[in-house]
């Protein structure tokens, strides 16, 4: 590998570009060129489809190119502007210039239009495909200062954004990103050999009983420099390091431990819940680890809920839904806690082992004021119940809106206001009687 200078690469240091790309980055110097002369910007935006190379295996690469001609025409009319231009950098890489912007914020736009474009269905015969696209935008001159360069930086921030829920980064933005990410993966990795990751923990109420039926175990990793880290920027730096199984094997004897303590001590057996994001069913040692876990701490595997966000990946990857079937084997639950899934990914999960759904209201603050909200989540609730699924809804307002979710017929609750997350010793403390 190529070392790469942290500052970002130069036209001269940058690696050598295969020979098909040339007529591309040909065109993209004679338009950096003439932003040179008029002093004005453009951008580069690198898209990394995320479906060709997942078509071209089981369909064949005519069907391939196929989907990739229909996305480069549906961005050159519905995304791009007269004078802007593609190139077809790989199978599943595109390169969109945009010839002339007047600020990052026009970038940030085209990049949206171009998400909502190709998260649209793509029909293969009766078979309906979804794309997984990212994006990376770099800015001449603002943060490059040659077309080399540009390209390299929209490629390194693209790399970033497929990571993150927005799936669109910016290099600046990618470049501060990486910098922590390696920071906190350094120190993650030492958190986790000195077993130093702490856990709070949320209890969850049964809204028929109004009594506690169970928790929620929550990452409250401090850090020594920048205070509580959030679970998402933990899961990132783990991801980066390759500690995820590590990283989960840690956190499930810790959250058992601790609910074999609250059984224990304050006489509570209650299930428990643990988060994990769909790409850990990704590492197969995934259920070895779950099963080690329970053997460990005497709990009864249908006492232990796993909560898997991020569902896109669940529906993507093979590996995750055959990972996903083995923890049902087993024994554990298992929730679809995924705020931002679209309705489609229900059709498509509704045949996998789930035995929970999570809505997390507080994406509508306002439910209990407009009909349409509540609307909308009774009729989740209904959908939920006649796919056999219980409901937890988390960020509950208050007890006035506790009492409307029992009427929609919402199973269990989250609430700061009837119970904050708290430390193990606090748990029993407070909840022992």
């Amino acid at each position: 590998m190529n070392p790469i200078d942290p500052a970002g690469p130069d036209a001269g240091s940058a690696a050598p570009l295969p020979a098909a790309q040339m007529p591309f980055i040909d065109r993209l110097r004679r338009c950096v060129g003439e932003r040179q002369a008029d002093g004005r910007s453009l951008a580069l935006l690198l898209v990394d489809c995320g479906v060709i190379g997942r078509i071209d295996p089981l369909w064949g690469y005519q069907v391939g190119d196929a989907v990739r001609t229909r996305i480069v025409a549906s961005l050159r009319t519905e995304a791009l502007r007269p004078g802007d231009f593609i190139g077809e950098l790989g199978r599943d890489d595109l390169a969109c210039v945009l010839s002339e912007v007047e600020g990052a914020q026009l970038a940030l736009l085209a990049a949206e239009k171009t998400l909502r474009i190709m998260n649209a269905p793509l029909w293969l015969g009766e078979d309906e495909i979804y794309a997984s696209p990212s994006i990376g935008i770099a800015i001449f001159p603002a943060s490059a200062d040659g077309a080399e360069s540009l390209l390299w930086q929209a490629r390194s921030a693209c790399a970033t954004a497929s990571g993150l829920s927005g799936r669109i980064a910016f290099y600046e933005e990618e470049r501060k990103h990486g910098t922590s990410l390696l920071v906190g993966e350094s120190r993650l990795r030492s958190a986790i050999a000195e077993d130093a990751l702490e856990l709070v923990f949320q209890p969850q109420f049964d809204l028929r009983f109004g009594q506690i039926m169970g928790v929620e175990a929550m990452l409250c990793w401090r850090d020594g420099t920048r205070g509580q880290v959030p679970m998402r920027d933990a899961i990132k730096a783990a991801e980066a390091g390759g500690l995820v199984p590590r990283m989960i094997s840690s956190l499930l004897n810790r959250a058992l431990h601790n609910c074999s303590e609250f059984r224990q001590r304050a006489g509570l057996d209650l299930r428990v819940a643990v988060k994990l994001p769909a790409r850990a069913l990704l590492h197969p040692e995934l259920a070895e680890i779950v099963e080690r876990a329970l053997r460990t701490w005497s709990l009864r595997p249908g006492r232990l809920m796993l909560e898997i966000g991020d569902l896109a990946t669940l529906e993507a990857h093979a590996r995750a839904q055959a990972e996903i079937r083995r923890l049902q084997e087993i024994g554990v639950k298992l929730s679809m806690d995924d705020a931002h899934a679209p309705l489609s990914s229900l059709f498509r999960l509704a045949s996998m082992p789930f035995q929970e759904m999570k809505i997390d209201l507080s994406v509508v603050p306002d439910w209990t004021t407009q009909a349409r909200s509540e609307g909308v989540l009774r009729s989740l609730i209904e959908l939920a119940h006649q796919l056999k699924l219980d409901v937890v809804s988390t960020a509950v307002a208050d007890e006035a809106a506790a009492a409307r979710l029992l009427e929609l017929g919402c199973d269990f609750m989250q609430a700061d206001f009837r119970g904050a997350a708290v430390t193990a010793e606090e748990f029993i403390a407070r909840y022992a009687s």
